[in-house]
């Protein structure tokens, strides 16, 4: 009889106390891997910056005014002529990039029919000085002084006859970009209205021949200028880019006594931006003092586990032993009891300064909050939204608190837990559940059964 006691006591046991055992292993594997989460926490951040993100292109037209020796002669508004580019580029942060331009159009030059005195010479096909015309013979018939039908004949400003010279050119640039608007504030802010973004470029440029005035001319180019970009939303954005391309002073046909020709041009038209996802070193600095203190004391945790599993084990057994050895001599009861240990709720999600856009630093808790909603389903959650009492006023405090409420439960859904288990309050000013202003822009989640 004593032995069937002994028996069934030892079933009892095993069958109460195994699943402690286990549960241990099972919360040290979990840990471990908790663990690596945690640490991986900075580096997921730094790294989230991926190849495919941030690339953008863009298309648009040009207005375009050759910048040539004489072409002072005639009005920039008679001269100005048009045509396109097209952009295809990276932001490597979110205050540098780099980027191919490839711009083309038509120019329109002028050049003085007679010498007046000064320094004139156009090049041939073969980039060989010509004095006195341009490659399409002289200006005047030198038997009836009648004007040569080659040329398009104009009055400058100052009512000396002159040509046009009409031609088309193709460029194309590497070119490297800053966001002006982001190094000022000194960190990205996920939406701006508008993007100053200065750019300088190195290229090539070709004048096409339009065997009159023009001849065929390769050369390298330098460039400089600025993109405004006037944002409608996280990817597209219409553009102004005004710009200023350098190149040799025989671009044109004409040779004069400047040191360059320059091609100016004032662009309009659309950007795309794939991807755009930018990770600065502000958004590490978001991860306050608590969040740290929170990932610290759960790897310590972790380690105490890992380093004391034996130990557990050891103990579990102990118990075993001893229960057996109080049922041999009858002198008392031992009742156990299994805790089992929760998650570690509640949480809770930080805003920025009058903000209730969730930074990706915050995106895991929530992602945690529902995995242990989903592995609980009769738990339910209270959500509480705050702002700091320092800033703002009561009334638009109070419905800033309700805008953070409503964005973290639109993510939980998002993450698949139903509307019914989600109980929801916003405090505004009203309360301050932390003893420093600014961690008050929060939502507090805790646990309701």
């Amino acid at each position: 009889m004593k032995r069937l006691v002994r028996f069934f006591i030892a079933l009892i046991l095993s069958i109460g106390v195994y699943p402690v055992v286990a549960q241990n292993e099972q919360n040290v594997q979990s840990n471990q891997s908790n663990q690596n989460d945690d640490q991986n926490a900075l580096r997921q951040v730094v790294e989230k910056n991926e190849y495919g993100n941030n690339w953008l292109i863009s298309l648009g037209g040009n207005a375009n005014l050759l910048g040539g020796e004489q072409d002072g002669g005639i009005s920039m508004w008679k001269r100005l002529q048009f045509g396109g580019g097209l952009t295809v580029g990276k932001w490597f942060t979110s205050d540098f990039g780099a980027r191919l331009q490839v711009d083309g159009g038509a120019l329109r030059g002028f050049n003085y029919a007679d010498d007046r005195g000064g320094y004139f010479v156009f090049t041939n096909y073969h980039h060989q000085q010509n004095p006195a015309y341009p490659i399409g013979g002289p200006f005047y018939d030198p038997v009836t002084g009648e004007p040569n039908p080659k040329y398009k004949f104009v009055t400058a400003k100052d009512g000396t006859q002159g040509i046009w010279q009409d031609f088309n050119y193709a460029s194309a640039t590497i070119d490297l970009m800053a966001n002006f608007t982001n190094l000022m504030r000194g960190h990205d802010s996920g939406h701006n209205p508008i993007d100053v973004i200065p750019f300088v470029g190195l290229g090539a440029i070709h004048a096409f021949s339009n065997n009159t005035t023009t001849p065929s001319f390769y050369w390298f180019l330098g460039k400089v200028g600025v993109r405004v970009n006037f944002n409608i939303n996280n990817n597209w954005a219409i553009y102004l880019e005004p710009k200023i391309n350098i190149t040799d002073k025989e671009f044109d046909g004409y040779v004069g006594t400047s040191s360059a020709d320059g091609v100016v041009n004032l662009g309009l038209g659309v950007q795309y931006t794939f991807n755009k996802k930018f990770t600065s070193m502000y958004e590490v600095a978001q991860l306050t003092a608590d969040e740290i203190d929170r990932l610290n004391k759960k790897i310590n945790d972790n380690r105490y586990l890992i380093n004391n599993q034996q130990d557990i084990l050891e103990r579990q057994q102990d118990l075993l032993d001893r229960l057996q050895k109080c049922c041999d001599d009858n002198k008392k009861q031992v009742v156990t009891q299994v805790v089992e240990s929760t998650a570690c709720l509640p949480e809770y999600v930080r805003f920025s300064l009058d903000s209730y856009k969730i930074e990706p630093t915050e995106q895991r808790k929530i992602a945690e909050v529902a995995d242990y909603l989903k592995k609980n389903p009769s738990s339910k959650i209270l959500i509480v939204g705050y702002a700091d009492k320092n800033t703002g006023n009561p009334k638009y405090n109070m419905n800033l608190s309700k805008k953070r409420v409503d964005v973290v439960t639109a993510q939980l859904q998002n993450l698949g837990i139903n509307s019914n288990r989600v109980v929801s309050e916003w405090k505004g000013d009203k309360e301050q559940p932390f003893p420093q202003n600014e961690w008050n822009r929060v939502v507090i989640m805790v646990e309701r059964k």
